[in-house]
């Protein structure tokens, strides 16, 4: 079955109109293109990461984005995630480098038990190192067979089944993401390899997963944002490739693309299916 390009309007219309504040504790690597893709998207970002103001400026905010790229902020993800859970705010955890640092798995799975995020977003590696609680390649970056290792396991049932038991939503991004709340798993198929080649594509995806559970928390606007942001980089592919340029053009037309994006591109280029 189908996953309808109306909802993916219906949701982003509520970006919007609602504007919201997107608190994100994210690393330095990639910080400036998530509050520039938030912007583009018509949300707005605050980047506050000292444990002694978290708390105050979370409870200010429509959503929470806990990325382990910032590991050495553990405290203030700890601070803003107990504040943000209990405004029921939406919280995501994007759990970078857990396949390759069995410390920073550790600390994760350990804040996903005193804050209970509503979104865990990672690459296929990721996520398998923390269903699997082990490490599964080295670094931050999915491996190149991950994708292909993935589907000859059970990997969207695990998923599946670890997603309902914590009541979470759980995304593993890669050529075709998948998503799951624990009731389906959706796949999506909308992306380029071109955003396997900058640094922060991944990041990007995880708070614009805020902006979107914050207009509408449900495993459905989780879809969109997965729809979304791939029909931005496949929108910035082919620009890049007609006209001839590189990787980091292809970074800035993929923001150009989400703040230029019409509701018809995102009609008729949505390409998700669930079962």
């Amino acid at each position: 079955m189908k996953f309808s390009g109306e909802k993916v309007v219906e949701i982003y219309e509520k970006i919007q109109q609602k504007r919201p504040i997107i608190h994100c504790i994210t690393n330095a690597v990639t910080v400036n293109d998530c509050a520039n893709i938030l912007l583009a998207a018509g949300a707005s970002p605050t980047m506050a990461h000292h444990p002694c103001e978290v708390e105050e400026i979370t409870a200010g905010t429509a959503a929470l984005i806990c990325n382990f790229g910032a590991i050495s902020d553990y405290e203030a993800m700890k601070t803003a995630g107990k504040r943000a859970h209990a405004l029921e705010h939406p919280i995501v955890i994007d759990p970078v480098g857990v396949s390759g640092s069995s410390y920073r798995r550790e600390k994760c799975l350990e804040l996903m038990k005193i804050i209970h995020p509503t979104c865990i977003r990672g690459n296929y590696s990721e996520i398998q190192a923390l269903l699997h609680n082990c490490g599964t390649v080295t670094g931050v970056d999915a491996a190149e067979d991950a994708l292909a290792e993935a589907e000859e396991t059970d990997l969207p049932e695990l998923m599946k089944q670890y997603a309902k038991e914590n009541q979470m939503i759980l995304v593993a991004s890669g050529e075709t993401d998948l998503i799951t709340d624990g009731s389906c798993v959706y796949r999506c198929h909308n992306g380029s390899p071109m955003m396997a080649r900058i640094t922060g594509s991944g990041c990007m995806s995880t708070v614009m997963l805020g902006a979107f559970l914050s207009a509408e928390n449900s495993v459905e606007s989780a879809v969109a944002c997965c729809a979304f942001t791939g029909i931005a980089g496949e929108l910035a592919a082919k620009e890049m490739t007609a006209q001839k340029r590189g990787t980091m053009t292809f970074r800035n037309w993929f923001i150009d693309a989400v703040s230029l994006m019409t509701p018809e591109q995102l009609e008729h280029g949505t390409d998700v299916d669930w079962f």
